[in-house]
């Protein structure tokens, strides 16, 4: 979930499973009317045990013609060619599904809990985004495409899994949230929380110390160490080459430690 404060003059952009919610909920209490936090799910909200004021997102209500739809089932097609496959990374897998709604009509979230970083600049603008203190969460990406895995698809084998999403998944990380710069004043480490977020609640400058509210929280589902033995050799090359560029930018290990 990712979080605007203009009261406090930062940007918390969210990667997906990180441990980013439980931050996100931690830092809603020093958040002002004006500031804009994405979308809070209801099971989510019982770890707020303070009066929150800033809003939930920006939102606009449209119909237009479904061309997203439409190019998703066209470009399915052309990424299922192995000369293609080979030179282009994609951040979603083909779909053939032929339930294309000619028309969209809904109420969509222009600020959302994965919200790209590029998409975040154009919401505050070029002036707010350079002035404002922008900070993200990385993880080992071995723990977080598992977390990914058992999060939304663990009835599924996970080799197979692994071969079918791993590319997209870390595709979509790193152009969502990293790609060729990093414009980021603090990157926390999700194996290093607590001092992590303890320098990052001086260097914004709360009245709180933002770890204490931090660890009461356990927004998102965990999963034991011993998971990590899910992951066999074919998998672990198949993360490895696909996340390549997540371990050596953050110093992570090829090997898998099991504790």
């Amino acid at each position: 979930m990712a979080v605007i404060s203009y009261k406090h003059k930062f940007i918390f952009i969210h990667p997906r499973r990180t441990g980013g919610t439980s931050l996100k909920l931690a830092l809603l209490k020093f958040c002002g009317e004006k500031d804009i936090v994405s979308d809070i799910k209801e099971n989510q909200k019982k770890w707020i045990t303070f009066k929150p004021t800033a809003n939930y997102s920006l939102e606009v209500t449209s119909k237009k013609l479904n061309i997203n739809g439409f190019y998703t089932f066209i470009t399915s097609f052309i990424k299922v060619l192995p000369l293609v496959k080979s030179i282009f990374k994609f951040n979603y897998p083909p779909n053939f599904s032929l339930k294309i709604p000619l028309y969209m009509q809904k109420t969509e979230c222009k600020f959302y809990t994965h919200c790209p970083i590029k998409k975040v600049r154009k919401i505050v603008g070029n002036d707010f985004f350079n002035e404002a203190f922008k900070f993200t969460i990385v993880r080992n990406p071995y723990d977080q495409f598992l977390s990914f895995y058992m999060g939304y698809h663990s009835k599924r084998n996970f080799q197979e899994f692994t071969k079918k999403e791993a590319s997209y998944f870390f595709n979509r990380e790193n152009s969502d949230f990293h790609n060729k710069t990093l414009p980021y004043d603090k990157i926390i480490k999700y194996e290093n929380f607590k001092e992590d977020i303890e320098q990052l609640s001086k260097l914004l400058k709360l009245p709180e110390n933002l770890y204490e509210i931090f660890k009461n929280i356990n927004a998102s589902k965990a999963y034991g160490k011993k998971d990590l033995n899910m992951i066999d050799k074919v998998s672990q090359k198949i993360i490895y080459k696909n996340a390549y560029h997540f371990f050596k930018l953050f110093g992570y290990s090829k090997d898998i430690k099991v504790e």
